[in-house]
């Protein structure tokens, strides 16, 4: 629209009298059909401007005055006129009112016209329209100058001080006391009035002041009893010289905002300096003025709004002035989240505050169709400040309006995150002091701690600050240890971490603080390590300048490095050379047998046969077994270093039936503390053909340990010791079986078989820190009683603390003191103790059935512990240094025993 219209519409004669005449309907069918769909489409959505438009000037131009007035008050509802619609509007009411009840009607009209926007025609109108009303009335004529002169005094207010249009003002408002003056020539109070008119005109700036002095004093010399040398009063004169220099002052600014200019970003430019040019002068009337102005040119301008209400705040402090400018502003610019909010603490601030009317404005704010979330956030909070100031005795309906706020933020934006946490901490702050209401307000934070705010540290800081101002340093404490190892957005796990030092340092003990620096060393290392690469550049691009030049390893280079890590392919492959190691020693043994006579040598070729129909570590076994009986008679003489290679020999072939047993059968994993089977596939034939060899030479073990001194090589028992026999072995259960990997050691193998425990009167013990040591470990249990054994579980691949052991007592009482200690400390953590129950594979496919012990084979299942027992004795058996017949393992120790034949030995095998 244009800045501001020259002139008044005269509402007596302007327009087109076919336009004001409304006794007949000019409307043709398109601008019927078009009147419909306009009707339709603001039905429909009642915020279109330009459709509102559209339908006042097509049922004005059809003559439909009742629809035109229906249209033009449902427009105005919605949006503020423009002066040329008002003045429209005016017009086709003034020209049409004729009853008392249609001039009042039109009176309430023009005073609803000159609130919407500053215009000095509509105000020329309004006291024209009233002028010529009160002067057909007969009656109550004192009442109709009062209210006449009211009106022009409301004029001058508003738009007097206007330097270019304000003079048409107050030319109209004096020359109806000049027509009052006409009609009573003798009235000394009317000729008071027009000279005190005239006094206040000439001092005011404006920009005709001039011909305004020279009306004044041919008024003067026009009256009786005039003097010749007519003069205005000294305080007059002075008073205008001022004026005229204000005028001279603001001469620039106002040919910048002259009504002809355009309404662009240039003169809005113009108004804002306009602005602060009279801010600088310090007067508030004229810097209102302005800002009037200013805002008929922009009325969408939303921080010209702003800040013109900011000034009345700070510098008029009338709450009604106020209120009535952000009425405005918001039928002006209801999008705009900052003037709802900053009407919502204005009302607050009025003299008498009006909950009902506070709640109605706040309603009509979120149903305005604001545009982005921190628009309603500034609401809400304004909102939620009225309620928080009416104090503890509205404290149930503040706890509703956060739960509202938080419910509708959610509802409008569901992925809007606000960092700042206005809400929430707010929400929780009101059910601290204001509800006081610890717990309400612990949740409160709980409840943000498990949405995506969580990523943030604001959160975590935000909660903490309320615990720390609280006195509640200990859950203070536990929020820092959920949230430290946290990977959070934008480094705040790095700040995070810091605050929980100078959290224990200012509040904390030397333990707790000394625990936080254990826990975030690694993070603050970690950080620190990248900020190095990071600042050192250079560095950073010769080292990724040598990894680029470093050689590319091919897969099968990269294929042998996995396997010489692998645990498993290395105890393989330490199994196959002891089992080729044991198959060349037994192989040049058969063949020095041949030379022999006797028994002996004849049995040999059927023991190698028989052993032919064997898998491989089985047949390594058989002949493993034919040569010391071939040969029992001379082993008493057999030189050390011959034992020597007997004893490695029975230990390689023991080895390889483990791996043999281990690959076919079940998939066993070695842990420390227990012997684990896994379930496997089904046992086959060639694994149970290595179970028989192993369990033919572990009987044949057993007698010889039975008869045979100890020596440097043996692991059985001494000669002075009795018999070990294979119930016993059993019932024994070492803890620890090192002597098969002892002796297997000594025979230079690459990798002994898997140390195996039955975990009797055995502590588990978990939650240790990874600094404990075995010896630690031990003193802190050792109150309760005798301990045989610490064990602390290293990962196999990394070499670290896996962070629990295991610690075997002598017997089952100091296993159960220990178990009954209350989470004892160690290192500053707390550590879980239980008995350590080794996980078992179920019964198996029945009882104990065919050689050997109970659990044996097809007796109990894979994960049966029975298993892990004979498999104990097996490795136990393997490092005996020579073959003993049955009849001495029996306890038949006379000499004259015969001796086993090659049918003997094919029994032996295939028995079962």
């Amino acid at each position: 629209m244009a800045a501001e219209a020259p002139l008044a519409m005269d509402l007596s004669t302007s327009g087109d009298s076919s336009e004001s005449d409304f006794d007949e309907i000019d409307a043709s069918p398109e601008d019927m059909d078009t009147i419909m769909q306009l009707e339709t489409a603001l039905q429909t959505n009642p915020n279109l401007y330009e459709s509102h438009v559209q339908y006042v000037n097509l049922l004005r131009k059809c003559k439909l005055r009742e629809k035109l007035r229906t249209a033009r008050e449902s427009m105005q509802e919605h949006y503020p006129l423009t002066e040329q619609l008002w003045l429209e509007w005016l017009h086709d009411e003034a020209v049409t009112a004729t009853s008392i009840t249609e001039t009042e009607q039109a009176s309430q009209l023009f005073q609803k016209a000159v609130q919407d926007y500053l215009s000095v025609p509509i105000w020329k109108a309004y006291i024209n329209f009233v002028k010529e009303h009160a002067a057909g009335s007969q009656q109550n004529s004192n009442t109709s100058m009062q209210n006449l002169r009211e009106i022009c005094e409301q004029a001058l207010t508003a738009a007097g001080l206007h330097i270019t249009l304000g003079g048409s003002l107050w030319d109209a408002y004096r020359e109806y006391e000049h027509e009052l003056s006409a009609r009573d020539p003798t009235s000394d109070a009317q000729l008071l009035r027009v000279r005190q008119l005239y006094h206040r005109q000439l001092q005011v700036p404006l920009a005709e002041a001039a011909q305004t002095m020279q009306s004044y004093l041919k008024w003067e010399a026009s009256l009786p009893h005039a003097q010749q040398a007519i003069q205005a009063p000294s305080h007059v004169q002075q008073g205008f010289q001022k004026a005229q220099q204000a005028v001279s002052l603001r001469h620039e600014h106002e040919a910048m905002v002259a009504p002809d200019k355009p309404a662009d970003e240039n003169l809005l430019a113009a108004f804002l300096a306009y602005i602060k040019y009279e801010e600088a002068k310090g007067d508030p009337a004229r810097v209102q003025l302005v800002y009037e102005r200013a805002l008929a040119a922009f009325p969408v301008t939303h921080y010209l709004w702003q800040a013109y209400a900011h000034y009345l705040e700070d510098h008029l402090k009338v709450p009604a002035a106020i209120n009535a400018v952000y009425s405005r502003a918001l039928r002006n610019c209801p999008w705009v989240g900052s003037l709802w909010a900053n009407a919502l603490r204005a009302l607050e601030l009025s003299t008498v505050f009006d909950e009902q009317q506070h709640a109605t404005l706040y309603s009509s704010a979120v149903q305005a169709g604001l545009q982005t979330a921190d628009d309603y956030m500034e609401v809400v909070l304004a909102r939620l400040d009225a309620l928080r100031h009416r104090g503890a005795d509205r404290a149930q309906e503040l706890k509703q309006g956060f739960q509202q706020a938080a419910e509708l933020m959610q509802t409008y934006f569901p992925d809007y995150i606000d960092r700042t946490l206005r809400i929430h901490a707010y929400w929780a702050d009101c059910e601290m002091h204001v509800g006081q209401d610890p717990a309400a307000a612990e949740a409160v934070w709980e409840g943000v701690l498990k949405s995506t705010a969580a990523r943030y540290v604001e959160t975590w800081i935000g909660y903490i600050t309320m615990l720390i101002g609280s006195d509640n340093t200990g859950q203070a404490r536990r929020v820092y240890k959920r949230g430290y190892s946290r990977k959070l957005e934008e480094a705040g796990q790095l700040f995070l971490c810091q605050a929980w030092l100078r959290f224990e340092r200012e509040h904390g003990t030397a333990d707790t603080l000394a625990e936080a620096s254990r826990k975030v060393r690694p993070i603050l290392e970690q950080a620190a390590a990248a900020a190095a690469v990071v600042s050192d550049s250079e560095g950073s691009a010769k080292a990724q300048a040598a990894a680029k030049k470093a050689k590319k390893l091919t897969p099968e280079e990269m294929k042998k490095m996995r396997q010489q890590a692998d645990p498993n392919y290395q105890s393989k492959q330490a199994a196959a050379a002891a089992a080729a190691t044991a198959g060349d020693g037994i192989a040049t043994g058969s063949k020095k047998g041949k030379k022999g006579k006797g028994p002996a040598a004849r049995a040999e070729p059927a023991a190698q046969a028989e052993s032919a129909s064997l898998p491989a570590p089985a047949a390594a076994v058989a002949a493993a077994v034919a040569e010391p009986t071939a040969k029992h008679a001379s082993a008493d003489a057999m030189p050390s270093d011959a034992a020597a290679v007997k004893h490695s020999t029975a230990q390689a072939a023991s080895q390889a039936l483990h791996d043999q047993a281990s690959s076919a059968g079940s998939k066993r994993r070695h842990g420390l503390g227990f012997s684990e089977d896994q379930p496997g596939p089904k046992k086959s034939k060639q694994a149970d053909g290595v179970d028989k060899a192993a369990d033919s030479l572990q009987q044949a073990q057993h007698a010889q340990q039975a008869q045979q001194p100890p020596s440097s090589f043996s692991a059985g028992p001494p000669s002075n010791q009795p018999p070990v026999s294979k119930t016993q072995s059993q019932q024994s259960k070492p803890a620890n079986v090192q002597a098969a990997a002892g002796a297997q050691s000594s025979a230079g193998a690459a990798q002994g078989p898997p140390v195996i425990f039955t975990d009797e009167c055995t502590a588990f013990v978990r939650g240790l820190d990874n600094k404990v040591t075995e010896e630690e470990l031990r003193n802190l249990l050792a109150a309760c009683g005798e301990i045989k054994g610490v064990r602390l579980v290293m990962d196999k691949v990394t070499g670290m603390f896996k962070g629990f052991g295991y610690v075997e007592f002598a017997n089952n009482s100091a296993l159960q003191k220990a178990v009954d200690l209350k989470e004892p400390e160690l290192h500053g953590r707390k550590m879980t103790i239980m008995v350590s129950k080794p996980p078992s594979g179920g019964p198996g496919r029945g009882g104990a059935r065919g050689r050997g012990a109970p659990g044996r084979g097809f007796g109990a299942g894979r994960g049966d512990r029975g298993r892990s027992i004979h498999q104990h004795e097996r490795l136990a058996v393997a490092a005996a240094p020579a073959f003993v017949p049955r009849a001495i393992a029996k306890g038949e120790t006379s000499s004259k025993a015969p001796a086993a034949t090659n049918a003997d030995f094919r029994k032996l095998l295939n028995k079962k």
